[in-house]
């Protein structure tokens, strides 16, 4: 079977939705989707606050990718065994303001490493974009499976905001019975 390679993705389930988080940033020119290590440390616990509780109900994610991003200890130790050697973690504590619950079983984590992977010649970028790299507008991407050199898990170079894991890391996520993420085919992915 060739290498293949999914944009990772965050869905609200069947029943209720994904709590939304609220964050306040600590510092002005820290950015949790650049891919570039930290200078300066985050404070330690990260304080979050729950949101978006409705009449429908909510739950706990396995993954948040905006507006920070956070991934439940479950998780992360996932990707650790599948080889995931790119994530700088940060204990966080995710509070719920309606009754003071509070969260610890979650880290906020850095993605560090961009790769620019798009193949240019079948990425079909939108119309009248000029950005290439960082923040491209993509309508459909096309991994070079030559230029990832293997990576398990990086950020996209060409926009940021793709998160792109290979095969056997999507493999080893469903294998541990997590089914709240999703992977996009590249040639299914816009952003």
């Amino acid at each position: 079977m060739p290498e293949s390679y999914y944009v990772l993705g965050a869905e609200d389930p069947d029943v209720g939705y994904r709590a939304r988080l609220a964050y306040t940033r600590d510092h002005p020119l820290r950015s949790w989707m650049t891919g570039v290590r930290f200078d300066k440390q985050p404070p330690a616990p990260i304080p979050l606050k729950l949101r978006g509780t409705d009449e429908e109900g909510w739950v706990l994610g396995e993954l948040w990718l905006t507006p920070i991003t956070v991934m439940s200890k479950r998780l992360h130790e996932v990707l650790l065994r599948a080889g995931v050697d790119n994530l700088d973690t940060y204990a966080v504590e995710l509070t719920d303001p309606e009754d003071g619950t509070v969260y610890r079983d979650f880290v906020a984590f850095n993605l560090v490493g961009k790769v620019a992977a798009a193949d240019a010649g079948k990425t079909r970028f939108a119309a009248g974009g000029k950005e290439r790299t960082g923040s491209a507008d993509i309508d459909s991407l096309a991994v070079d499976l030559d230029k990832t050199r293997g990576a398990l898990m990086f950020r996209l170079a060409e926009s940021v905001n793709a998160i792109v894991v290979h095969a056997s890391v999507k493999d080893a996520i469903e294998a541990a019975g997590i089914s709240t993420l999703t992977f996009l085919e590249p040639e299914d992915w816009a952003g």
